[in-house]
């Protein structure tokens, strides 16, 4: 799992519709204090901006971190307000298209994954796995390509399996634990909420990713149990636990005879359709 850099977009409000608080509260669950009230123009059109953001292993001095992106635009206000005069600049989101998304990976994600990345791995193929959105470039995008293979690297895209979001690192925790930090702030502004998301990035630890890449672990071996299936329960490993403890594995062992039938399974319309094959061949197969 060390060649592969997982990428997805989420969104980020300003505020929180629906959220709970906890008031102090005297005799006979009298609260002596009051909630917090909070005001908004509309509660349909809460501000939002989407990132795109971008994450590996863990390995060695770095911490998996590539970097996350907002995915707005830059304009120029054409009229004065009480807020501010004509002519500044501001940002606003935009939806994410094919040529957005392309223009982001060209220019933002793959020199960040090059500048970051360790040197050694600088010759070893490395997947840029994305989920199966419309707006996301085709695994034969030319401009991709030519950007992701330069300098003596060699990247390119990778489309995760249908229906199946537990395959990507970003929804299996690591998204929920950015938002988490980014809740405890009170944005105001778009840019606000930019800095605020940024930052709750650049706070989250190597063991955030690490985590997440283990339960991806448990998700492939859960995943292969059920024939391919995305109907399974995922049990708590304790991760936190064992990290306080220094028992926090690197990889899961996965079940010899949950893998061989997994294989055998895959194989076994290859093999039918060659004719005169009878057994499978074997294969190379690198678990994680």
């Amino acid at each position: 799992m060390y060649d592969v850099v997982h990428l997805d977009e989420k969104w980020f409000y300003v505020k929180k519709v629906g959220g709970k608080v906890y008031v102090l509260t005297g005799k006979d669950d009298v609260p002596i204090e009051d909630p917090p009230v909070q005001y908004a123009q509309s509660k349909r059109h809460i501000k939002e901006v989407m990132f795109l953001c971008a994450v590996a292993r863990p390995r060695g001095d770095w911490d998996g971190k590539v970097d996350i992106w907002s995915v707005v635009e830059t304009y120029t206000n054409q009229r004065a307000s009480v807020n501010r005069p004509a002519g500044v600049e501001e940002v606003r989101p935009v939806s994410m298209t094919r040529e957005i998304y392309r223009d982001m990976l060209v220019n933002d994600v793959i020199p960040a994954i090059k500048a970051k990345s360790p040197q050694d791995q600088k010759h070893i193929p490395i997947r840029l796995q994305q989920d199966n959105a419309k707006p996301h470039v085709h695994e034969d995008d030319a401009e991709v390509l030519a950007a992701g293979c330069s300098d003596g690297w060699m990247m390119h895209p990778l489309n995760q399996p249908a229906q199946s979001p537990d395959l990507n690192c970003l929804e299996l925790g690591y998204f929920a634990s950015i938002q988490t930090l980014q809740s405890k702030t009170h944005p105001r502004t778009t840019v606000d909420l930019i800095k605020e998301v940024k930052l709750a990035f650049e706070e989250t630890t190597a063991a955030t990713p690490n985590k997440t890449f283990l339960s991806l672990q448990a998700v492939m071996e859960q995943i292969m149990r059920c024939g391919g299936s995305n109907n399974y329960k995922l049990g708590h490993m304790h991760k936190d636990k064992l990290l306080r403890a220094g028992t926090l594995p690197i990889s899961l062992p996965c079940d010899v005879n949950v893998f061989l039938n997994a294989r055998d399974a895959i194989l076994q319309p290859v093999t039918a359709s060659i004719p005169g094959t009878q057994e499978a061949c074997d294969l190379d197969v690198f678990l994680w």
